[in-house]
């Protein structure tokens, strides 16, 4: 017995200095970034995280080298002659670390895929933007896409199974623009949709008051509905509203000529003659898209590369 819980706490050992280890890359990783860009804020920006936890790695790693490494000055900052030091060495470490990585993934050696949680709209619209065998961060290691409706996003989020997410954007979620980092992509109109056999297809302008009285057909999205009655409500037009599982679901009823719905022109096909997109004089409906990230915890280098990659491609 005695045998056993010693072979335990020595496994357990190992496991505590492996751990240790990574987060040293990360930390060194980081310092690498501030001494190229000269900034914290700038720093913070580039790795996707806040700027006090940079500060926490920039610490810890003047404590572990019992040394100061960096000087804050009013234009930026300053390396010391062991952050000049640190910083040329930790260059070498980075370098020889992504070599290796790519020679294990090239003898055949199976790599841990980065996990990608985004919404389902971005996934089935935005996919040749995110991916794409050419793309370097493509090359260097495999993804697994999580599809899920927002609700899900959120929830994985709060529950910290993620560190980030593609998702949409609502000022109303204040818990999400508070406690999250969050990193604008895009943002997309939403247009006013309909059957091509609906009376309002002969229209060539088409006006919020022409939406009195007509069912309007929403998503599950309690959020993306506050947006939608908000605008409506805002031009004092009353409607009343059928909701539905999502973007899908509303385009076969629309088929049906059901009612209206507004759709980003992403998620319709354009060639297709049943459905007419139109816009409304005086009204937009605009959604933002954006990257969310759990500032409290520590974004991997394949993770961080992927950030950069998506803000990169939604951001043009």
């Amino acid at each position: 017995m005695f045998k056993k819980q010693k072979s335990l706490i020595i496994n357990d050992t190992d496991n505590h200095y492996q751990l240790r280890r990574c987060a040293m890359l990360v930390k060194l990783n980081t310092f690498k970034v501030l001494a190229e860009c000269g900034s914290y804020t700038e720093a913070a920006k580039r790795l996707f995280c806040s700027q006090p936890s940079v500060s926490q790695q920039i610490k810890y790693l003047e404590k572990h080298y019992q040394s100061k490494l960096v000087i804050r000055k009013n234009n930026g900052i300053e390396l010391t002659e062991k952050g000049i030091l640190l910083k040329a060495q930790t260059e070498q470490l980075l370098k020889l670390y992504e070599e290796m990585e790519r020679t294990m993934a090239s003898a055949g050696l199976i790599q841990q895929p980065v996990a990608l949680y985004m919404s389902h709209y971005i996934a089935e619209n935005y996919y040749g933007e995110l991916f794409d065998a050419r793309y370097p961060c493509c090359q260097q290691c495999p993804w697994e896409i999580n599809g899920h409706c927002y609700k899900e996003l959120r929830k994985n989020l709060i529950e910290k199974k993620t560190k980030f997410a593609i998702m949409p954007i609502y000022p109303a979620d204040k818990q999400i623009q508070q406690s999250y980092k969050i990193q604008p992509l895009f943002e997309e109109e939403l247009y006013l949709v309909f059957s091509s056999e609906h009376a309002l297809a002969k229209r060539k302008l088409i006006y919020a008051k022409d939406l009195q009285n007509l069912p309007v057909l929403l998503t599950q999205s309690v959020y993306l509905q506050d947006l939608v009655k908000q605008a409506l409500k805002e031009k004092g037009v009353a409607v009343f509203y059928m909701q539905m599982t999502d973007f899908k679901i509303i385009k076969k009823a629309l088929e049906q000529n059901t009612g209206v719905s507004f759709i980003p022109k992403k998620a319709l096909d354009l060639n297709d003659a049943s459905l007419v997109c139109h816009s409304i004089k005086g009204m937009r409906i605009v959604r933002e898209n954006g990257l969310v990230i759990d500032p409290s915890q520590e974004l991997s280098p394949s993770e961080q590369a992927y950030c950069r990659h998506i803000t990169e491609k939604l951001s043009s």
